[in-house]
């Protein structure tokens, strides 16, 4: 399958075609305090803007995703040079891929990016803020699998402090299942790029979990800490997860769709026929209050974005799951939540915003 002519992101790798989604449970009627929205377009004439992040000044962050830029938009304002700019592999799903803040930004101006290296191997570095420039590039993890397609890309910093990898099987199932590869996974390191000696398989392995096939996103719950992911499936199967450590989330050679094995951690939710997720975040603001803590996912395929209320007192559960932007903006790439209280989500030429009505 194609998704699109810049890239042939089966973010991809995700099977065919688009149309709706198959989803357990159906749609629920919003709570009586629910707040009308609108969508609104707030920075156009973008370069693929697949990844956002909001700094904690308020300067919304975003890499785009082939010329290997980091940009940045400082009160509604797209700002005429890049934070940043490293050399990109653009074949296929590869490019500019991973955004994240260190924990302690406000006071040493860290932000962490993943790109895609020409060299044939993904890196993610570090860059310290000098008034809206990165300087001081270092390598914090080197040698990731890079793959044309089945690439993910995603990082992120957990409560606990550690740096979270998203890492695709690299087009080999097998690698999922294997504990010493990195391909499949989400990996947990130190702000350092050290592996934490507390990780599920050892002191030397950054593997958090096994069995992912194409994870293009995650975020952590608000109260818990724990990940929630967007999955990419074959020509079946797309999905949204709930990461634990250790667990295994059944992406292995002969995959069944519909796959009911119980040696595996099952998924909150399927699509069927694939969407192609993208971006996933909790909305923690009180704009919205029908919204509080509920999980916001968009899609690539039908430029749907969506919202799952999940239960994590009761793992595996959505008590509520509904479709938000019924698409009109083409495909969808990030979702994250603003300062003001906003959700802002990502097409391939904007950045747009759901603001009330």
């Amino acid at each position: 399958m194609a998704l699109a002519a810049l890239v042939t992101l089966a973010l991809a790798g995700c099977g065919g075609g688009g149309g709706g989604a198959t989803i357990s449970p159906p749609p629920t009627t919003p709570p009586p305090s629910s707040v009308a929205f609108r969508v609104e377009i707030f920075v156009g004439n973008l370069n693929f803007p697949v990844r956002l992040a909001f700094a904690p000044d308020g300067r919304l962050f975003f890499n785009e995703l082939q010329t290997g830029s980091v940009r940045i938009i400082q009160n509604g304002v797209l700002q005429a040079q890049p934070f940043a700019t490293l050399p990109v592999e653009t074949s296929g799903e590869r490019g500019l891929l991973g955004l994240a803040f260190h924990p302690q930004f406000s006071s040493n101006g860290f932000v962490y990016v993943l790109h895609s290296d020409p060299s044939g191997v993904q890196r993610v570095v570090r860059f310290a803020d000098m008034n809206g420039t990165g300087v001081a590039e270092q390598v914090i993890v080197d040698n990731l699998p890079s793959a044309s397609v089945h690439n993910a890309g995603a990082i992120g910093f957990g409560p606990d402090g550690r740096l979270y990898v998203s890492i695709g099987d690299s087009t080999d199932p097998a690698n999922s299942q294997n504990q010493n590869s990195l391909s499949g996974k989400i990996l947990r390191y130190a702000a350092d790029g050290a592996i934490p000696a507390d990780n599920p398989f050892g002191a030397a392995n950054p593997a958090f979990n096994l069995g992912l096939r194409n994870t293009f996103d995650f975020a952590f719950h608000p109260t818990t800490g724990t990940i929630y992911a967007s999955e990419n499936g074959p020509n079946c199967d797309d999905e949204l997860n709930r990461i634990v450590a250790g667990g295994n989330y059944g992406w292995r050679p002969s995959y069944p769709c519909g796959d009911t094995s119980t040696s595996f951690v099952a998924p909150l939710a399927r699509f069927n026929p694939v969407i192609a997720p993208t971006g996933v975040a909790f909305y923690t603001a009180s704009v919205f209050p029908q919204f509080r803590n509920q999980l916001f996912m968009t899609d690539f395929n039908t430029g749907r974005l969506r919202r799952f209320a999940v239960n994590d007192a009761a793992p595996g559960q959505t008590t509520e799951t509904a479709i938000v932007v019924d698409g009109g903006f083409g495909a969808l790439l990030d979702v994250v939540q603003g300062p003001d209280g906003f959700l802002y989500f990502s097409s391939q030429t904007a950045i747009l915003r759901l603001v009330p009505q």
